[in-house]
Formats: C-alpha cells, structure tokens, sequence
C-alpha cells in the first residue's frame, strides 16, 4: 500500500479531529502554534501521518500512544513535561478526550518506543510531512523511520 492509499484510508474513518473541534485545552498543550505548547507537539496534518506509520488508529488508546511516541521522541522534552501532561490528559482533559490509568499506560509505552528512536530521528512532531513522496510504498516510509 502507497503512503497516500494509508493515509486516506485512516482519514475516511471520520473519527478524527478536525482543527474546529479541538478542545481549548487540548489545543493548549498538543498544537505547536500555541505558546504553551509541550515538546513533541505537532500539526494535525503531521499527526495523521505519525498514526498511519506507526499501524495505529484513532482509538483513544491509539492517541494515547501516538502522543506519547513524538513528547518520547523529541530530546527536548522534559520529565517533568510528561508528568504534567499525564496529570493534565488523565484529570482536566474533557471527559471524552481523558486518559485513563490504562491509556497512561499506553502512553508510557508510546514514550519508550519514541526515546527508543532518537539515535535514528528526532523531534518527528517537527517533520515536514510534505518534503515525502506520498506514492512511497508505506513499508518504505517506515523504513527511512527505523520503524521496521
């Protein structure tokens, strides 16, 4: 499958955020266009396609580790950056967007997978997402990731 045929795929199932229905907060800690934003923070658009390389969906569970694979994968980010996000995303985000313990969990284990490939690329939250050729095989998009 092209990276394209993938990416419309995961964007057909319509449960996506578009911008417009982004809760405030949300949009507080996870768009790299606000001023508090968190490291690993990235555009929607950049955000679609970390889901599609990393085989994930648009499950909470699947949200939960997709952000924490890019805060995990840029060095900038803090601990303390993680802390607060899990205590912000488990306590004050709106309930439909809120973290449970399990979805933390998952979470964490997105982190580690994100810290895991920073010898290989960083910060993905920042690429730019229209420098690829989006009729690259998928399997070959992870690859220049280190994603298999």
């Amino acid at each position: 499958m092209i990276l394209q045929a993938a990416l419309d795929e995961f964007l057909a199932k319509r449960t996506t955020k578009v911008a417009d229905n982004i809760h405030w907060l949300i949009w507080l800690l996870e768009n790299p266009k606000s001023p508090l934003h968190l490291h690993g923070a990235c555009k929607l658009k950049g955000h679609d396609y970390i889901h599609v390389i990393l085989d994930r969906g648009q499950a909470i569970e699947d949200e939960a580790f997709v952000i924490g694979f890019t805060m995990g994968n840029d060095d900038r980010t803090c601990i303390w950056e993680k802390k607060l996000f899990k205590f912000i995303a488990h306590w004050l985000y709106p309930k439909n967007d809120r973290f449970t313990k399990k979805h933390l969990e998952i979470y964490d284990r997105g982190w580690e997978y994100g810290q895991s490939k920073l010898q290989h690329f960083q910060r993905i939250g920042e690429f730019d997402w229209n420098s690829i050729d989006n009729s690259l095989l998928l399997k070959n998009v992870k690859k220049q990731f280190y994603l298999i």
